[in-house]
């Protein structure tokens, strides 16, 4: 994808960045927003508006997560994407697309973002949906190994080694929000929508 490649150049710098705000209890935060079709149609015609649409304040955040139409998986999303495609950066899809995915949105190069807004068509949502359907949490954990994270940089990089959490509880951790992540995309699905992810 196009928006990957520019990605790639910007990808270690920016993870290498996070890396030393994470020191500071900042990082990268995964999030998804499900979205209508019409909704998206508007936000591709004034991809400036992208921004405001996002965080259009506190109270209207609190509404759309009560109703299930957002998702934070916290700092979870570069494990996950790796436990399911086995590499860093694949956009092989669908599982590629559950992470690393999508059509650029606006502005790469984004302030508010990092890499970007990205949406995933209603069909590619419905094919994400299908396939991690078919992975359970137990399929995902037996495929967690913190060794193996963080030789392949997975971010937060320091986390997998870190001696004051055990592999129980980063393999909870991870697979917690793997959950909520596939319940996410199966109402998304069900509901015919587009779902925007981004990081911030």
């Amino acid at each position: 994808m196009p928006w990957l490649k520019v990605l790639s150049k910007v990808k270690l710098c920016k993870l290498e960045v996070a890396k030393n705000l994470d020191k500071n209890c900042m990082g990268m935060i995964g999030n998804y927003r499900r979205i209508s079709p019409e909704q998206l149609s508007v936000l591709q015609k004034e991809p400036q508006s992208v921004v405001n649409f996002l965080f259009a304040g506190c109270e209207a955040e609190k509404v759309a997560e009560l109703e299930g139409r957002y998702l934070n998986i916290d700092k979870t999303w570069h494990a996950i994407h790796f436990l399911l495609t086995g590499t860093p950066l694949s956009t092989q899809p669908p599982l590629g697309n559950v992470v690393m995915g999508g059509t650029l949105l606006g502005d790469l190069e984004n302030i508010d973002f990092d890499f970007g807004v990205r949406f995933l068509t209603a069909s590619e949502v419905q094919e994400v949906a299908k396939a991690i359907s078919a992975i359970s949490q137990v399929q995902l954990q037996a495929r967690f190994d913190p060794r193996a994270l963080y030789a392949s940089d997975v971010y937060p990089t320091e986390l997998w080694k870190s001696e004051r959490q055990t592999v129980e509880d980063l393999i909870a951790y991870v697979s917690s929000y793997y959950i909520s992540l596939v319940k996410f995309f199966q109402k998304a699905a069900e509901c015919g929508e587009v779902v925007l992810l981004y990081i911030t």
